[in-house]
């Protein structure tokens, strides 16, 4: 398959990435229809029917109107700006030479996990695979016919038996954890393993001129890490299970092990304000010591790494990190709409939404 001999291939030394003018200007061209602060802030003075209207007059017009015809609502928006995220990959690929292509598609094996955890997650819910394919998004290595058929399978254990690139014996353990306790946390730990470990090789293998995004993948898996330390420290986990389910680039090794090691979850949050990521983490980490809520933190994070993006489509016009900047903030743009969406169907408020976007 084309995943396994991908993965086999990745560990053959450096990618050779040259100069591509062309493929360098369509991205910039495309970045511009990115939506700004200040559209974000009309979008959420408007209703439901207003947000969809004004969605319709942009970037994400082709696929709402092939949508429309069958759905509406919310349910038209959430798989119009899955489709509009796939079709955006399509179209990066398609403008991209060979090796441009194959760092697209280490990127996009973060799509193919996510992929893997919705279909995980409907098998449990009992959901049909007519239901689930709409919220699918067939960018990575998983085209709409592999995703398809993972679909229709019958159980998680099958599904994961299916997936092809992921060995099978690694949810082992998380498979019998499932049976004995329901829950689909441990599965989601290995894919999650999984995809953190790749990418940190992946990030190995970029020359010189990927550098920043190089960095910003080591920022991406630091605060992942983060997360998951104070996360498992909340569970009350021992550290030496606690490494178990991390993947720590080196940058942030010292960190990571002393928040492992910390006698509890508020000691270990402590060590950021200690840390080289207090001046983006303090609103944070203050909400988790008041509160015991990790959802500011995460969005400080977040918030951090969009920033990261952002110097990576700006300081480099014509180098790979162009392009991988701007699939994160394409990714982060559609993250948001769906969080504005939802909470207007459920009336939440304005504040409460802002609060919960991820803008620069």
């Amino acid at each position: 398959m084309l995943q396994k001999s991908y993965l086999a291939s990745s560990r053959s030394g450096k990618l050779s990435l040259g100069k591509y003018p062309y493929t360098y200007a369509r991205v910039s061209v495309m970045r511009s229809f990115l939506l700004q602060k200040d559209e974000y802030h009309k979008l959420m003075k408007m209703n439901l029917n207003e947000m969809i209207s004004y969605l319709q007059g942009s970037q994400y017009k082709k696929e709402i109107d092939e949508l429309a015809v069958r759905f509406r609502g919310v349910q038209l928006m959430e798989l119009a700006l899955n489709k509009n995220l796939a079709n955006t990959w399509a179209k990066l690929k398609k403008i991209s030479p060979p090796s441009l292509r194959i760092v697209i598609a280490s990127y996009l094996l973060r799509v193919d996990v996510w992929n893997i955890k919705t279909i995980v997650r409907a098998k449990f819910t009992k959901l049909s695979a007519e239901q689930l394919q709409p919220m699918l998004i067939p960018s990575g290595f998983l085209t709409e016919k592999r995703l398809a058929e993972l679909a229709r399978k019958e159980s998680v254990d099958e599904v994961l038996k299916a997936v092809g690139f992921i060995d099978y014996g690694q949810f082992a353990k998380a498979l019998e954890n499932f049976r004995e306790t329901k829950s689909v946390s441990e599965v989601e730990n290995v894919l999650d393993r999984f995809y953190y470990s790749a990418m940190e090789e992946f990030s190995r293998r970029l020359p010189g001129e990927g550098r920043l995004f190089r960095e910003f993948l080591e920022a991406e898996l630091v605060a992942a890490s983060v997360m998951n330390v104070l996360r498992l420290k909340r569970a009350s986990l021992p550290a030496k299970d606690i490494l178990h389910y991390l993947t720590i680039p080196k940058s942030g090794r010292a960190l990571i092990s002393r928040m492992v090691n910390a006698p509890s979850a508020v000691d270990a949050a402590k060590l950021l304000e200690q840390s080289r990521l207090r001046a983006s983490v303090e609103n944070g980490v203050k909400e988790f010591l008041g509160s015991g809520s990790l959802i500011r933190l995460e969005l400080d994070l977040s918030r951090q790494l969009l920033k990261r993006s952002a110097l990576l489509i700006h300081q480099h016009p014509l180098t790979v990190d162009v392009i991988l900047g701007y699939m994160f903030a394409k990714e982060i743009e559609v993250r948001n709409l769906k969080l504005m969406l939802k909470a207007k169907q459920l009336g939440i408020g304005e504040d409460f939404t802002e609060e919960q976007l991820v803008t620069v």
